[in-house]
């Protein structure tokens, strides 16, 4: 049996976006939280954006009726309750969050260019398993994980993000992550060789074990944080999501709600992958936040395997502004031209 993992939940430094030692803090410790990203009328915003994604799936959902968010009429969630798919990362909440200045500022600090495509990512949401408990999302301990390959990817390659639009809590739970973890990463290519030789060099999720040294050697933690924050890790820092560490009050409302972001520098990708992208908009395809190349979210095993996934309404194709498709891929010439 393997050993368990205490999570500690702990308030960490929250810079603003312009703080020039917020940068050194991500190489430091393979994460930063970023204050106020998105003010508090642009999470209230955002988040009733989603609502009205919700509603709109034609599955009977109603933000006020608790008893309409079951199973049945939900849309296929993944890992921590990610919803990947139906059109999801060409809603209007997401298109939304990416277009907030102080965003893309924050990846802008990170790369040392504006010239950034964004990922077609998903949301997390978390209903309340006081309801339910089937709707309790893993706990820590079985999922922490990295999202890079290391012999396929080494060296720093991409940083991934997501916007709270609720705040964080002990009973709301959130995102984890291991400090200091990515600095281990040239280690696990060795450390784990037989695991590795059998994971195919695109496949850039790795779970670890409970006593893997990096685990011993710093407790993982949950930082607080509050609604329109941004969180930042490194995809070579050990993280996932846990449930929270006491058990939340029985009220009716959203445990948790966070959109996923990563933008990375177009000099990484190239014009096939760009070509899908642009194409993706017009289809509503869904990717994973890898934006230098292209991986369908719409292709997942959890999604394919649902039989009635017909009965979902997807979101009208997004009619986006200039620095919306500046995000997709592009061109100054190209729009000029458009």
């Amino acid at each position: 049996m393997q050993p368990n993992i205490t999570i500690q939940y702990q308030s960490v430094p929250r810079f603003d976006i312009d703080a020039p030692d917020a940068v050194e803090y991500l190489e430091e410790f393979g994460f930063v939280v970023y204050a106020n990203a998105l003010a508090e009328t642009e999470a209230t915003h955002a988040l009733a954006l989603l609502w009205d994604y919700l509603e709109e799936l034609g599955t009977g959902i109603d933000r006020y009726d608790i008893s309409t968010w079951d199973d049945d009429r939900w849309p296929t969630s993944v890992h921590g309750a990610i919803l990947p798919s139906y059109g999801i990362g060409h809603t209007a909440a997401q298109w939304y969050i990416r277009d907030i200045p102080k965003v893309k500022q924050a990846f802008a600090n990170v790369w040392d260019t504006d010239d950034l495509l964004v990922s077609f990512d998903g949301v997390t949401i978390w209903r309340p398993w006081t309801h339910n408990l089937a709707w309790r999302t893993n706990e820590g301990n079985s999922w922490l994980h990295i999202d890079q390959h290391p012999i396929g990817r080494p060296g720093k390659h991409c940083v991934q993000g997501l916007v709270n639009l609720l705040p964080t809590s002990q009973a709301t739970g959130g995102n984890v992550v291991v400090p200091g973890s990515h600095k281990r990463f040239d280690r696990i290519a060795d450390d784990y060789s037989e695991r590795l030789s059998r994971i195919h060099p695109s496949i850039d999720h790795f779970r670890f074990p409970n006593d893997d040294p990096a685990l011993r050697d710093a407790s993982p933690i949950m930082a607080e944080m509050f609604a329109g924050d941004l969180l930042l890790w490194d995809s070579r820092t050990i993280h996932c999501s846990a449930p929270g560490l006491i058990e939340p009050d029985s009220s009716a409302d959203l445990l948790r709600a966070a959109s996923l972001i990563c933008m990375m520098p177009r000099s990484k990708s190239n014009a096939e992958v760009i070509e899908l992208r642009k194409a993706a908009v017009e289809s509503r395809t869904s990717t994973t936040n890898w934006s230098d190349r292209f991986i369908n979210a719409d292709e997942f095993p959890q999604i394919t395997a649902v039989e009635d996934r017909e009965k979902y309404n997807w979101p009208p194709i997004p009619q986006l502004s200039h620095s919306q498709l500046r995000m997709v891929g592009w061109t100054e010439e190209e729009l000029a031209k458009r």
